[in-house]
């Protein structure tokens, strides 16, 4: 089943989330995103920064979690600890 995922990081900036994201390899004409993501938005907020995922599963996510993120997170000079909202999703619509 699909889920969502609100992940808010206070004190995060642009500079911060690109070099996650380079670091990912989720930047650039080579960035191969993981299986199992299906939409991704990301922007600053009034203390940091907020990440808002579909993925197909929660299973999937938590790989690229460990596999790739977190890995990123400690080559990019690491990250606070995110304040994370999960929620299955009910009804989703994705624009081609």
């Amino acid at each position: 089943m699909a889920v969502g995922l609100i992940i808010q990081f206070s004190g995060v900036d642009a500079a911060k989330y690109d070099a996650i994201l380079k670091e990912a390899g989720l930047k650039g004409k080579k960035a191969v995103w993981p299986a199992g993501i299906i939409s991704h938005a990301a922007g600053p907020t009034a203390d940091g920064w907020c990440v808002v995922d579909v993925w197909s599963s929660r299973a999937q996510f938590d790989k690229f979690l460990s596999k790739r993120l977190k890995p990123a997170f400690d080559r990019a000079g690491g990250m606070p600890e995110p304040h994370v909202t999960t929620f299955q999703i009910h009804n989703k619509y994705h624009r081609v």
